[in-house]
């Protein structure tokens, strides 16, 4: 039988969480075979101890993969590119976890009865831990309660970040690795909207409004530990999209996604960034965003 799901575990010190995510997978109920690549990107916790206890109870479910050193998202989802060997790929990260047996079931089942998406995904609950959920999610219990999701989500609404889909509620066709430009990967962050900018090309995804993952909101969150670089990073690439002729007629949601992440930016006042400039990148974006509307209530 053909492997039809690779599921692509994303982990870095998480030993207090890392068997429940293992096991979540493990206890979904397929009718297809599921390959399952466990990355992990150097952990010094207990991680590693965890994840061969259970290599060892079901050898034949897990591949390995790691650093003796930590090198960040980027490396790590890379070195799982050349071992996928699903027709879909599902992702979740160490620290989360599913919480339906049937969440792949239901999604591949979707993906195989409608050629014309590349992805579907599904809502998330939030369980924070500690005080951060002060500082992101403001308290809120699902993903659907922070961002507006159409059941169709189109190439306009990622580009814009209008959403932001759970990663780990993620499943895509594996065929969307040809169409993503590695280059522009450049840094540890945001690494699945990225992808998945390039994977909805010609294409779409379809929204699940069911929460079958738990995503845990904690202080070792990348957006929270790293902010500026991590909004910086959604600036580069998006400037990186404007050279991209396929992106040449998303303009408009390019440049409103900017001048969003200046504004994000101004808002939270960096000590470590000049302010001047930020405030003139957020009005030329500004300006840019209004310019590419009028473009385009014209060609209506």
């Amino acid at each position: 039988m053909s492997i039809k799901v690779t599921v692509v575990v994303l982990t870095y010190n998480h030993e207090l969480y890392i068997a429940q995510a293992l096991e979540s997978i493990l206890s979904q109920e397929v009718d297809f075979k599921i390959q399952i690549i466990v990355a992990d990107d150097g952990s010094t916790d207990g991680t590693k101890s965890i994840i061969n206890d259970l290599l060892s109870a079901h050898p034949d479910k897990f591949s390995v993969l790691g650093k003796e050193s930590n090198h960040g998202v980027r490396v790590n989802v890379l070195n799982c590119f050349d071992e996928i060997k699903g027709e879909y790929i599902a992702i979740l990260d160490g620290d989360d976890y599913w919480s339906d047996n049937r969440k792949l079931k239901r999604q591949v089942d979707f993906l195989e009865e409608n050629q014309d998406f590349n992805g579907v995904f599904h809502d998330a609950e939030i369980l924070h831990i500690d005080s951060v959920k002060t500082k992101l999610f403001s308290q809120k219990k699902y993903y659907s309660q922070c961002y507006v999701f159409n059941e169709i989500v189109f190439i306009s609404d990622l580009i814009a970040r209008k959403m932001i889909l759970p990663s780990s509620s993620a499943l895509i066709r594996s065929s969307i690795l040809k169409l993503l430009d590695k280059s522009l990967l450049e840094d540890n962050y945001s690494i699945l909207w990225k992808v998945t900018c390039f994977g909805i090309k010609k294409s779409k995804f379809y929204f699940i409004n069911e929460p079958l993952s738990v995503y845990r909101n904690h202080n070792k969150g990348i957006s929270k530990s790293a902010f500026v670089q991590f909004h910086l990073s959604h600036i580069n690439f998006l400037q990186n999209l404007l050279r991209d002729d396929y992106f040449q007629y998303y303009k408009y949601d390019i440049y409103y996604s900017l001048s969003i992440e200046y504004k994000i930016l101004l808002d939270s006042k960096p000590n470590s960034l000049n302010k001047r400039m930020l405030f003139r990148n957020y009005i030329l974006f500004e300006i840019c965003k209004l310019w590419y509307y009028r473009k385009q209530l014209f060609k209506k």
